[in-house]
């Protein structure tokens, strides 16, 4: 599949140099001006890679990092004209993939590149597991929660509790996780 990068570079001569070469790999490049519209293009399209440059116009290049990481669109590359201290500490963060410096061999940025668009689909990929894991435990402490007050307030065993909060779910066609809040507050409440 074709992957989609923005550049976002002050220095146009080796922007196009660089869209180029990615271009004669295979990529699709999309160019932008200054922060905000690359941020509005990452939101509009699916892009697997954010290279961007330091001195960027418009936001801060901190702030795009910082939307781009906190929204999960993709990994950043930052294109830095110097070596900075906190580019270390956005790394260990997760903000951003890694520093490069330009003009760079098209061979080690290729692979670079490749490196952060793989490593960025796989944090992704564990981010959004983590979340539908967190998800889950949430719906389960409430359920769970429902129960022991049924247990409680009904004397029933656990495995009636259960059996009640899902009929009542599969009869009104709605998530145990909803009637099980239903009933934490209807039943809870009278403690």
């Amino acid at each position: 599949m074709l992957k989609s990068l923005i550049l976002c570079i002050n220095n146009k001569k080796i922007e196009a140099h660089i869209q180029l070469g990615f271009k004669k790999s295979g990529y699709n490049v999309l160019i932008c001006e200054d922060g905000n519209s690359l941020i509005r293009l990452a939101h509009t399209r699916h892009i697997d890679l954010v290279i961007v440059d330091e001195e960027l116009r418009g936001l801060r290049a901190i702030d795009v990092v910082n939307i781009i990481y906190t929204e999960k669109i993709c990994p950043v590359l930052i294109v830095a004209n110097d070596f900075r201290n906190d580019y270390i500490d956005w790394i260990e963060k997760g903000w951003i993939y890694g520093s490069v410096h330009l003009p760079m061999n098209q061979v080690e940025l290729l692979n670079i590149v490749k490196g952060a668009i793989i490593n960025g689909e796989r944090m992704l990929l564990l981010d959004r597991e983590n979340e539908k894991l967190r998800k889950q435990l949430a719906e389960r402490k409430i359920i769970e929660k429902a129960k022991s007050i049924l247990i409680e307030k009904k004397s029933c065993t656990e495995e009636d509790a259960y059996t009640y909060i899902r009929k009542i779910s599969m009869n009104k066609g709605v998530s145990m996780e909803k009637i099980a809040e239903a009933i934490i507050k209807s039943l809870d409440s009278s403690r």
